[in-house]
This record gives C-alpha cells, structure tokens and sequence, in this order.
C-alpha cells in the first residue's frame, strides 16, 4: 500500500477501484476514504502522443494543482492488484461536464515473456507510448510484437462514458452558466450530478430486469480565499494556506429499490455533490473526477436470504400454532365450566361416601404396622442416596492441585511439540510459506506505522467532524424513536419532545462510546492501509530469525495451549458435572438439595409413624364431621361452577384476539417481506454483481483479467 506525495502524483496517476462488499461499506468507505488498486505510471510520451490535440488533452494538466492533488491523495488509499489488463480513461471535459475529448491508456501484462501479445480494443489512433513494438490489425483485434515487453499504448474514443458528470452553477439562488459567472461576486452554488448510463440484465425475484452498474465517485475541486461561508453536501473542505480544498462523494447508478434496501440499514447513499460559498471574483480553476466500478467489491454468492425466509416461517407457524391453542384453551376452559356444574351435582353422593371413608381407616389402622416397617428402609436408603450425591458435589466443586493441573498438561504439550517440529522442518510448506513472506515482507514490516498513523487521524479535525456526525445521526435516530413517547408522557408537542431526546441523547455516555470506537476503528481501519519506505537488505536473515520464531512461538503457544485446553476441559467437565447436579428444576429443587430434602423428608416421615396412628382414628371421627360438612362444601361447588363459566367466557375472547392478530399482524407482516422487503434485497443483490462484472471501457478479450478506472477533468472558468 503506498500513499501519494505532492511530488509522486505530478508523476503518477492512481485510480480507485471500490472494496466494499456491500452498499453500505461503500459509503463508509468514502467517508473513510476510497480502497484503491494498482497503478498507472505517467509518461510524458503517453500524454503528447496522437495530434494537435495534444495542448487539450496534456494529462500533466490533470493535477497540475498542489493542494488538490495532495489532498485527493490522502483521501485515496492505494493498494496494488495483479491484471493482465490495465485501463486508465482520461476525460476532458467542459466547465459543465460536457464531454470535449477522451483519451485512453492501456498497459498489457507480459508476465510470460511472450513475443506476441493478442488483444481486443475498439479504441482508435492507436499509438505505442512506451517503447518501440508495433503491432497488426484485424478489425477490433490487434497483435503486438511483444518481443517479451510489457506494452503501453493509448487511444481516442467518442463512445458514451458510463457515468455521466453534470455541474451546475448558482448565482444568488438564480442558475448561471459557467462562462457568466466568471468574475461575479455574490451566494454561488456549485452543485455535481452523476448519473450512470450502463444497465445490465439480472434476475430478480425469478423474471429479467434492466439493473443499472453502480460506480463511486470522488470529485475535487480548490477554492481559493475569496471563497468564504463554505458548505459542503457529502462531502467536506480542509483549509490549505490561502486555499480550500473540497473532496466529495457519490454513488450513482443504485435504483429505488437498492436505495431502499440500503435504507432498511440505516444507511444513506450520496447521488450527488454541493458547494456553496460567498464569493468574490469567482473564478475556479477545474474540478477533477475520479470514478471506478465495484470491480474490486468482494462480493461472492449474494445475499443470504435463508435465515430470514426461515424466521418468517417459523412465525406463520408460531401464528397459527397461538391461534390454535387459544382455541384449544377456550375449548378447555368450557369443559372445566361443565365439570365444575357436573361437582355441584354430585356433591350430595358425598355424605355416603363419608361412611366409606370411615371403614377404610380401620382397615389402614390394622395394616399401619408393615407401614412403619416399610417408612423405615425408605428412611435408610435416602440416607444413603444424600451422602453419595454430597460426596459427588464435594468432588466436582473442588478445583484441580496444580500439581494435577501440571501432569495434565505436560502430557498434552509433549503430544503436539513433536507436530510442530515437523510441520516447521526446512522443505515444508509451513517452512517456505513463513520465510518467503519474511523475505517479501520484510520491508513493510520494519516501515509499518500504523499506530503512529492512525493516532494522528485521531487527533485530527476530521475525526472530530466524523464523530460529531455520526453522533447526530445516532441522536436523530433515538430521538425519532422516543419523541412520540415523550410527547404522551409530557404532552409535548413533537418539536419540543424531538428536542429533548435528541440533546439527551447526544449527552448519553454509552451512546457517545459506541460512536467514538465505531469512528477510531474506521480511522484505525485506514491507517492499517498506509504504509511507506520499505527497507531493503537482510533478507535472508530476517526470513530465518521469522521461521524459528514462529516455530518457537508456535511450540511454546500450541504446548500452553494445549495444556491449558486439557485443564480446562477437565475443569469444564467437573464444572458441568457440578451444574447439573446443583441445577434447580421446575420443582424447586436440584439434585442435591433434592436429595438432602428426600432424606429429611423420610427421616421426619419415620419419626411420624406413631402418630400417624393416632391420626387414622382422628380420621375416622372426622369422616363423621366430613358428612356434615358436605352441603356446605356443595353449597361452594356452585359458586365454583359460576366462576369457570366467567373464565370460559374470557377464553373465547383470548381466542378471537389472538385469531385476529395472526391474521390481521402476523400474517400480513410476513406477506410484506415476502413482497417489497425480499425484492428490495434481491434488487441490492443485483447491483453488487453488476458491478463486480465491468471491467473494461475500451475492450478487452474475455479470458483476460481487467480493471478500468476514470479521471474526469473540467475546464477551469475564470474571466477574460
């Protein structure tokens, strides 16, 4: 990864190819600044070649702009990608986007050492800027005598661009064409439309549809100090000595649908770009464009629709599934109204059944004798069943000695050192692997500082904006949500209700951490990209001094680890042993207290037993009172009788709510993702492969890797 300096980018032409792997990262990305890949080296003969256009079309003009080009620099990272085609578009264009001319390099990878070179352009005046090879041609086919050189060559084209630049100008609220706004001084707008022009057709929701490729845009533009009050839409502005600079983004060609769907994310897709300023003199000496495809997107196999079509399965299923125990309840409760009714009626059977009852106790007062016997065994055997449990709890709860902690993993360590000693034996793949990335890392390792980096972007006043942004946007969030809430409990109308959650939310501690570590690990996440001055020599060395480090790292981590492993399963088993056992289950007791409750339960059930003599003749005098007391006990029955034919009632009710939500809510909630809500993601879908698949904009055969990237530039405006 290299970051451009003042100097290199007069020399060198970078593009941005996008990496985001889905919209949403996109726009982050242009917040974060832009991923990028390879790179272009300028030639002065690239750019003079061809004919007396050569004064219109020089390229060295394209960031002939200090601060500009510094700082569109730092707002590109720069990563590297192997191609065997590599397409740089130079556009030059009217103060308005009108297109003027198009100029086109090509560099074709000679990785082989081939003497001929087969490619496919529909570009024309071709002309070789690099070197001395030609090349024959045979319609839109042409063949370079390589000679095993890697060829350079550029070329003209009128064909449409897939992105489209309009600027508009505003004079005082009033548009202005560009040439009348030279040397006027009052309220100027300046506002940057992308439109893309290239459609691709894709299957959506099982039916062919016309999908637009979505490309990213960056544009740039230096004001000078008779710009002043200067406001930027998506984007922002960094004062410069005299001058300011504004660097905008966009994302042009996602559809309604992709928009939604990205919505549904909360996340905001920018289509254009917008300045505006007090001004003095206006004059602006150019706007430039730099505008990739997704190419670079890594994004393979779509978005998985699985989980959610099985979640809205699962909840038609928990629908009916709740409809239909609610009636199953109702259906119940009305048995138990009729049961209670049938009680009532039968409890005049219950005087004679008393005289029953009284025979029964004589007859359990006579065999009361095999029962003390029997109490006590029970008593003895959860006695014995207490203590083994306890013993068990007691085992499973202590921790392991370490001398058993020791023997355990020296046993596991010793089993994987010999595996790590062979898997780092000189010849191995893990051997060549190691000290081949030592040898070809080397340098960027010994220059990277990512720490340094990132703490300065930190500490700059673009981590202060971002963080304030994002920190109104979540408060936006929050405040939206809880505003009607406020306005019940407060009777506050909807401003004032929206103000106070907003301001509080913005105060909100937990808010404000999540913010600034969500922001530090964007910035964090750029500075990891950055890195500079790679140091040559001790190669060798260095790849050797890597391999046994990370064999000895790797022994001494995988030994650890192990042992450590083999504890910490034993502790786990014991653990889970201990937790089951002490579990508490829907009786309110675990295995343990269960069991100490058994045992205390039979010891205090054998030391019962005598009086539970006495008792059986209690209850044959009581089976006596039970026959007096039965009319009072039918009395209460028909009360009862009354009270579960209210509750029946209010089953039925339950029933037909819950009928009407699942067919009224759940029902139509699932009918909805199955409609717009999955459309919308399949749309998003879509795009991101569409994007992944441009590739070319002058040509290119269709086995050979490419990759395209466009620098549009505006002609300056100033006044005669």
């Amino acid at each position: 990864m290299k970051r451009l300096n003042k100097k290199e980018w007069k020399k060198t032409t970078k593009y941005i190819a996008g990496s985001a792997g889905a919209v949403s990262l996109a726009v982050a990305s242009c917040v974060a600044g832009i991923t990028g890949s390879t790179d272009v080296t300028k030639y002065d003969k690239e750019y003079l070649a061809g004919d007396d256009k050569a004064s219109d079309t020089d390229a060295t003009t394209v960031m002939n702009t200090d601060e500009l080009a510094d700082t569109l620099a730092e707002n590109v990272n720069m990563t590297e990608k192997d191609v065997d085609k590599d397409e740089t578009v130079y556009v030059f264009a009217k103060a308005n986007g009108d297109v003027d001319n198009i100029l086109v390099n090509e560099t074709l990878k000679n990785r082989d050492k081939s003497d001929k070179i087969e490619d496919t352009t529909d570009l024309k005046d071709i002309v070789n800027v690099k070197g001395d090879e030609t090349f024959t041609q045979n319609g839109n086919k042409i063949t370079w005598d390589a000679a095993g050189n890697e060829i350079s060559y550029q070329g003209t084209t009128d064909k449409e661009l897939p992105v489209s630049v309009k600027a508009t100008y505003y004079l005082d609220g009033n548009e202005i064409s560009p040439e009348d706004l030279a040397g006027k001084s009052g309220k100027v707008k300046i506002r940057l439309d992308y439109t893309s022009n290239e459609t691709v057709t894709k299957e959506v929701n099982g039916k062919d549809e016309d999908i637009s490729v979505p490309f990213v845009a960056v544009s740039g533009m230096v004001l000078g100090n008779n710009f002043k009050n200067i406001q930027v839409t998506n984007g922002k502005y960094l004062t410069q000595g005299e001058s300011n600079i504004v660097v905008g983004y966009a994302i042009p060609g996602l559809d309604d649908g992709v928009k939604d769907a990205a919505a549904d994310l909360d996340t905001e897709i920018p289509e254009y770009v917008e300045v505006s300023a007090d001004v003095t003199d206006f004059s602006l000496d150019m706007t430039v464009t730099l505008l990739v495809n997704g190419s670079e997107m890594n994004f393979s196999g779509g978005v998985d629709l699985t989980d959610l079509d099985k979640l809205t399965d699962s909840l038609s299923s928990a629908g009916d599934q709740l409809a239909d125990g609610s009636g199953e309840l109702s259906d119940g409760a009305t048995q138990v109204s009729d049961g209670a009714g049938t009680l009532a009626d039968k409890m005049g059977d219950l005087t004679s059944g008393a005289g029953s009852l009284k025979a029964g106790m004589e007859s359990l007062s006579s065999s009361s004798g095999d029962l003390s016997n029997g109490v006590s065994v029970i008593n003895q055997s959860a006695q014995a069943i207490a203590a083994g449990v306890n013993t068990l709890d007691t085992a499973v709860n202590t921790k392991m000695t370490e001398e058993e902690q020791a023997a355990v993993a020296k046993q596991a360590a010793s089993q994987v050192s010999a595996s790590v000693e062979a898997q780092f034996a000189a010849g191995t793949d893990t051997y060549n692997y190691i000290y081949n990335s030592a040898v070809n890392n080397y340098t960027t390792s010994m220059s990277n500082a990512t720490d340094q980096i990132a703490q300065a972007y930190i500490n700059s006043d673009a981590y202060t904006a971002f963080y304030n942004a994002a920190l109104s946007s979540k408060a936006m969030e929050y405040a939206t949500e809880n505003a009607p809430k406020l306005m019940q409990a407060y009777n506050l109308d909807y401003q004032t209700a929206f103000n106070q959650a907003y301001n509080g939310a913005l105060q909100n501690a937990e808010l404000q951490a999540g913010v600034a570590a969500s922001v530090q690990g964007a910035f964090k996440q750029m500075a990891q990209q950055t890195t500079t001055s790679l140091a040559e020599g001790g190669k060798a060395a260095i790849g050797q001094s890597v391999v046994d480090a990370c064999k000895s790292a790797a022994t001494q981590a995988a030994s650890q680890a192990a042992g450590q492993a083999a504890v910490q399963g034993a502790e786990t088993a014991k653990a889970t042993i201990a937790s089951q056992i002490e579990a508490t289950q829907a009786n309110g007791y675990s295995l343990v207290s269960g069991a100490n409750a058994l045992a205390q339960g039979t010891s205090t059930l054998a030391g019962s037993i005598p009086a539970l003599k006495n008792g059986i003749s209690q209850l044959v005098s009581g089976a006596n009172a039970l026959a007096s007391g039965a009319g009072q006990l039918k009395d209460g029955a028909v009360t009862l009788a009354d009270g579960a034919s209210q509750v029946a009632d209010g089953a039925g009710t339950l029933n037909e709510s819950l009928v009407t939500l699942n067919n009224e809510a759940i029902k139509k909630m699932i009918s909805a993702y199955n409609g717009d809500v999955k459309d919308s993601v399949e749309r998003l879908q879509a795009a991101m492969e569409a994007a992944t698949e441009y590739d070319s904009f002058g040509g290119k055969p269709d086995n050979t890797a490419g990759v395209t990237k466009f620098i549009i530039k505006t002609a300056a405006i100033a006044a005669e």
